[in-house]
């Protein structure tokens, strides 16, 4: 399903440090909604998914688990 970003969201995005223009540059698609196959429940997917991602994990907002693909939100992140 492809999904288009408002101004507002990519207000809101780059407000959290994100950069919205080098996601919109990139040659994957910008934005998508993906159906996740653990929790059954949609995520952000895309150029914007990863951004948002690295993000995250670079402010230390989230962390990685060692043993599988999860993230714990960490108390920087709440």
């Amino acid at each position: 399903l492809r999904e288009g970003l408002t101004p507002a969201g990519a207000e809101g995005f780059t407000g959290l440090g994100v950069d919205v223009e080098a996601a919109s540059a990139a040659r994957r698609t910008t934005v998508l909604t993906c159906a996740d196959w653990t929790e059954r429940r949609p995520h952000l997917a895309g150029a914007l998914g990863a951004a948002v991602g690295a993000r995250f994990l670079a402010a230390g907002w989230v962390e990685r688990h060692r043993t599988d693909r999860g993230l714990t939100v960490t108390p920087a992140g709440r």
